[in-house]
C-alpha cells in the first residue's frame, strides 16, 4: 500500500522518501514499484526513460527520523491502533513544525491517533483505495482538531496527484468502507446459507459492479483489519488468514 501511495507522488513529479524497517523489505517494495511502472511502459503509456525518471524520485530510508525535512508524511502500516500510535508519537517528535501528519487508516479513529502527537492540528486522514496508484477516490478525513490549512492543502494536493477527493469526518469506515461493510455483511450471510462466493460476485457483476465483495477482498487482502490469532465477526476470513490464504494476488484468498 505504501508503495502504491508513493507512486502517485513520484508520478506527479515529487521526490518521495519511503521508509521500511529492514533493507530487504525496502528493496522488495521498490522492486514492486519499478515493476508497476515497467508494465505501464511496456503497454506504451510512457517511454522507458520515464520509468527511470520516476524511480529516481524515490529515496529509500530505514528510519522515521530520516523524514524530518518532509512537508507531508503518510503512514501506511496495517490496521493496528497501538502500532499507529507508536509511529505518530515519533512523528510528532521528529517532524518539522507545520508538516502534515497523515494516516492511511481505512477505519480507525483518527482523533485517537492524533492525540499522541502533541500537534493534533497537523493530523489528517488520507485514505487511498487499493491499488493506491490506480484507484481515483481519496477520502480526506478531517479529525476533531485538524486545522483549516491542513484540510485545504490536502484537498489541493489531491488534484495535483490526479485523485478525486471527498472530505469526510471521523466515523467507523468513513464513507467508502462504511458502505462496503454493509454489503459484505449481506454477502457473508449468503455464503453461510451455502451460496458460493463466486456466485455472489457473479450476481453483483451482472448487476453492474465491476468487482464483487469477495473479488475485492482478495485484491485488497483478507488480512486488512485482522491480526494473528484474532477472532472477528467473519470466521471464514479469520480461518483463511490463519491458513495464510490472505490475498488472491498470491493465489491464496477466497477465490
Amino acid at each position: 500500500m505504501g508503495g502504491g501511495i508513493a507512486m502517485n507522488f513520484a508520478t506527479a513529479g515529487f521526490d518521495v522518501k519511503i521508509v521500511e524497517q529492514k533493507q530487504d523489505a525496502l528493496d522488495r517494495g521498490l522492486a514492486v514499484v519499478r515493476g508497476n511502472y515497467q508494465r505501464s511502459c511496456d503497454k506504451g503509456r510512457f517511454p522507458q526513460d520515464e520509468v527511470e525518471a520516476r524511480m529516481d524520485r524515490f529515496h529509500g530510508c530505514l528510519a522515521i527520523a530520516d523524514l524530518t525535512d518532509c512537508d507531508l508524511v503518510i503512514e501506511a502500516v496495517f490496521e493496528n491502533m497501538d502500532l499507529k500510535k507508536t509511529i505518530f508519537t515519533e512523528l510528532g517528535q521528529v517532524m518539522k513544525p507545520g508538516a502534515i501528519l497523515a494516516t492511511n487508516t481505512s477505519a480507525l479513529n483518527i482523533d485517537e491517533i492524533a492525540s499522541v502527537t502533541g500537534r493534533p492540528q497537523d493530523v489528517i486522514g488520507l485514505h487511498f483505495f487499493s491499488p493506491a496508484n490506480v484507484m481515483k477516490l481519496l477520502e480526506i478525513v478531517r479529525a476533531k482538531d485538524t486545522s483549516d490549512d491542513v484540510v485545504a492543502t490536502s484537498m489541493a494536493l489531491a488534484k495535483t496527484i490526479n485523485k478525486i477527493a471527498t472530505l469526510v469526518g471521523v466515523c467507523p469506515g468513513f464513507v467508502g468502507n462504511r458502505i462496503l461493510f454493509a454489503r459484505q455483511i449481506q454477502a457473508n450471510k449468503l455464503v453461510y446459507k451455502g451460496v458460493l462466493p463466486w456466485d455472489v460476485d457473479a450476481a453483483l457483476n451482472a448487476f453492474g459492479f465491476k468487482m464483487g465483495p469477495f473479488q475485492m477482498s482478495d485484491l485488497a487482502g483478507l488480512d486488512i483489519g485482522w491480526s494473528k490469532g484474532a477472532t472477528t465477526d467473519n470466521p471464514i476470513r479469520d480461518r483463511l488468514c490463519e491458513l495464510d490464504r490472505q490475498q488472491g494476488k498470491n493465489q491464496g484468498g477466497v477465490l
